[in-house]
């Protein structure tokens, strides 16, 4: 019976899942002849296993109904809709960047405080009118916006959850990298709340028009004092300390900067500073144990209990993740209201259905499966070690290590597939991260309710910055054993679902039949460790003899080459023009772009020159991937971010090499030849153009020329070491740029197929219109990433064939 009480939760669980792909109308079809079944199986009152059946299969397409019409409703919003009506280019089935515009008058309301970071401001919005031909017009949609200037603090303590804004604003599509392997990040926003991003020029052009409800401002005042408290008492100490206490108390994760992020999530202790089913739990014993002390025990204990929580829920800004950790303190308190007992599984149950009915979105959350996933793992191992030891101290530490290993063995797949990343340190790290969190939450709460009592608040405030610290220290395990986080490919989804069939099977049987199932757990682990079987079967599926692949990078540059004998190089890692923003294109798009092409190890990495947007993705590709060789042009030693890369592909024990005019290399039957650079007559201060890496790649009768950034002059200078090849295909110069491309190089070389990588609206105009009028003159196909995505093109030295993301195979 108690398995039978998990089967609606798991029903609603999986049809919400599905429901993520599934049309609405068709689901909702489904219902009536299966309520009509369970409705005829009730009335007979004999099939009781079909009306188990029949109500499980109703809870299934009721979810995925559900999830299905809140998918509709987030992906086209009625503001994508009135901006692709006035404006263009903004529905979402649409591949361009959207239309620019002149700033539009939009009113809002904030749905968070506003995030200072660096010199702008972050603010996030529901848009519920916009204003076209001095006419309001209502709307709907999440909007996250960008406001600069240098907004002064008191502008930004104004613009709090609850209150009504109006601006000026301009807007714009998240990006889109439209790459094998890579998902819809602008689709994921979308089911996130976000519908598009907007920027406004300054903080003056940002009013007030109205104030949150009353318990929306009670709560924001609250978040302020919170904030307050923690810059007086423990910023001092330092501001990274504060950022991790304002972190665990109230969600705001703003002050965090990014590479302690990666460190804390590399390290698998991240989840301590987000706000989860552990800070709720400290919450309700440190009301309780006041409680206790004034004498309240009970029911009155578990009312007030529930209370509190509810008021902390709707304080703090961590959103969802914070509702579902409630959820199932309440079910629990309010069960002792009650006088109720039942297993802790059921109650589990109970928080996973009101979420589904409640925000069927959430499922695909990852926080979503985090919750629920972590607690049942923490519970099956608290009931299997409940009786191994009396002594206190061998207990507590055996139960602590049972517990973090279940739930590093339960979320493993999760996170393979989730983070690409699997990590054993935090077995080790959550035994020390648990209790510092406890003890700078506890910190943070002293400070934040005693901030007027310096005898307490001072002390409380060096606690929590001695605490915070030692939480971020602890996660410097992993750089001094990197082998203890890996990051690996996204598993196949036959290799989860092995995985946990033999894990749910390990857990219910004995003898030979238990050691059969982790054999096969262990194998499916390793597996997913690895990255290989997924790997092995793409390679065995496509062997070309000389395949070029321009990556959808944004406004930057990555192209492979695989040679038959599975070699690989690949030319430049993509980036941002201006190295600028927290988006790491190397981790985020290349890296799964290049495990789903099945590739697991790369033999060179040619940086074409230091630019940002060609080696922005350079060191996460090099951590990813290892590559043999690491090949750069003229060097540049006052480039911090070139030399940086170099430096971190020489701990990798790569090979680093220079490459000039006149090297020449086989692979894998291929010519390679580098035409330019010439050796450097006088040292360089800064990266240039000019000096990026020119490749001729030749197999059979097809020629490939991959000219990096280099202008007009340049390639007039190598047009005599062309090899005038049947099949010429051309990796364009500079994005498209009008400076390169010239008219000597379209009109004496003849490309047949060009291809263009650039970014969707960016603002440098790429590709110039001259540059594919030339193109077009002499009847050269033309392929660009920002229209077509990624270009794969296959050739075996007589034919050609070219594949795009968007257009498939022609």
């Amino acid at each position: 019976m108690a398995t039978v009480g998990l089967l609606p939760a798991l029903a609603l669980v999986s049809g919400a899942v599905c429901g993520l792909r599934w049309d609405a109308q068709w689901l909702t079809a489904w219902l009536v002849p299966l309520a009509i079944a369970g409705w005829i199986a009730w009335c007979v009152d004999r099939v009781r296993r079909f009306i188990v059946l029949t109500l499980i299969c109703g809870f299934f397409c009721a979810a995925a109904t559900l999830a299905a019409d809140a998918r509709d409703r987030a992906v086209r919003t009625p503001l994508r809709a009135v901006l692709d009506r006035e404006i263009g280019g903004f529905a979402m089935d649409t591949p361009g960047a959207g239309a620019r515009h002149d700033p539009i008058a939009i009113r809002a309301v904030l749905v968070e405080d506003g995030a200072q970071q660096g010199d702008f401001t972050t603010l996030r919005a529901v848009v519920v009118a916009v204003r076209f031909g001095g006419e309001w017009r209502s709307t709907d949609g999440g909007l996250t916006l960008t406001v600069g200037g240098h907004p002064s603090q008191e502008q930004i303590v104004e613009w709090r959850a609850g209150r009504t804004i109006e601006a000026f604003a301009t807007f714009r599509r998240p990006s889109r990298y439209l790459n094998d392997g890579v998902p819809d990040f602008e689709r994921q926003l979308a089911l996130d709340g976000t519908t598009l991003f907007g920027s406004v020029k300054s903080g003056q052009l940002v009013e007030v028009r109205s104030v949150g409800g009353f318990g929306q401002e009670i709560a924001g005042r609250l978040r302020l004092h919170v904030r307050r408290s923690v810059e007086r008492w423990i910023a001092p100490h330092d501001q990274l300390s504060a950022a991790i206490v304002a972190a665990v108390l109230i969600g705001d994760r703003t002050g965090l900067p990014d590479d302690i992020r990666v460190r804390l999530q590399a390290a698998g202790t991240y989840h301590v500073i987000a706000i989860s089913g552990g800070n709720i739990a400290i919450l309700a014993a440190l009301v309780l144990g006041a409680l206790c002390v004034c004498g309240i025990t009970g029911r009155a204990a578990a009312l007030v209990t529930v209370v509190v929580l509810v008021a902390y829920a709707h304080v703090v800004t961590a959103g969802a993740s914070v509702w579902r950790a409630t959820l199932m303190a309440l079910i629990y308190f309010c069960a002792r209201l009650l006088d109720h007992r039942s297993p802790p599984w059921h109650a589990i149950a109970l928080a996973a259905a009101i979420v589904i009915c409640a925000r069927p979105l959430d499922v695909r959350d990852v926080g979503f499966i985090l919750t629920f996933g972590a607690t049942a793992a923490l519970l099956e191992a608290a009931r299997r070690t409940s009786a191994t030891s009396r002594h206190h101290i061998a207990k507590w530490l055996i139960a602590s290590l049972a517990a973090s290993m279940a739930a590093e063995v339960a979320l493993l797949p999760v996170s393979a597939w989730t983070f690409s990343r699997v990590t054993s340190a935090g077995l080790v790290l959550n035994l020390v991260a648990v209790p510092l969190m406890g003890l700078v939450q506890v910190s943070g709460i002293a400070v934040s309710l005693l901030n007027g009592v310096e005898t307490i608040a001072r002390p409380a405030g060096w606690a929590g910055h001695v605490a915070a610290a030692a939480l971020v220290d602890s996660a410097r395990l992993v750089d001094v054993a990197p082998w203890l986080a890996t990051r690996v490919p996204p598993p196949h989804g036959l290799l989860v679902i092995a995985y946990y069939i033999g894990l749910a099977a390990a857990l219910s049987t004995r003898g030979l039949a238990r050691v059969g199932c982790l054999v096969l757990v262990g194998t499916s682990a390793a597996a997913i460790f690895s990255g290989q079987p997924a790997g092995w079967l793409i390679s065995a599926r496509q062997s070309p003899a000389l395949r070029v692949t321009a990556f959808d990078v944004g406004q930057g540059d990555a192209t492979l080459l695989e040679f038959s004998g599975r070699s690989t190089l690949l030319v430049d890692a993509g980036g941002t023009p201006f190295g600028n923003g927290s988006f790491d294109i190397g981790s985020r798009v290349l890296s799964p772009a290049l495990w789903a092409r099945g590739v697991r190890g790369l033999d060179a990495l040619l940086l074409t020159h230091g630019d940002p947007d060609h080696i922005g993705g350079a060191a996460s590709i090099v951590n990813d991937f290892t590559p043999a060789k690491v090949w750069e042009g003229i060097p540049v030693a006052q480039h911090r971010g070139l030399q940086a890369v170099l430096e971190q592909a020489r701990q990798a024990h790569a090979e680093l090499a220079r490459t000039l005019a006149g090297d020449e290399l086989s692979i894998g039957g291929a010519r390679v030849r580098v035409l330019h650079p010439p050796a450097p007559d006088w040292e360089r201060q800064r990266v240039r153009n000019d000096d990026s890496v020119v490749l001729e790649v030749r197999y059979g009768d097809a020629a490939v020329l991959l000219l990096g950034d280099v202008g007009a002059a340049i390639e007039r200078a190598i047009l005599p070491q062309l090899t005038p090849a049947r099949i010429r295909i051309l990796k364009v110069a500079h994005h498209g740029s009008r400076t390169s491309t010239s008219a000597e190089l379209v009109e004496r070389w003849r490309p047949q197929i060009a291809v263009i990588s650039c970014g969707r609206g960016n603002t440098f105009g790429h590709p110039a219109p001259e540059v594919l009028r030339r193109l077009e003159s002499i009847g050269a196909a033309v392929y660009r990433t920002d229209v077509d995505g990624q270009v794969t093109i296959d050739t075996d030295g007589v034919g050609v064939r070219v594949r795009t993301y968007v257009g498939g195979q022609r």
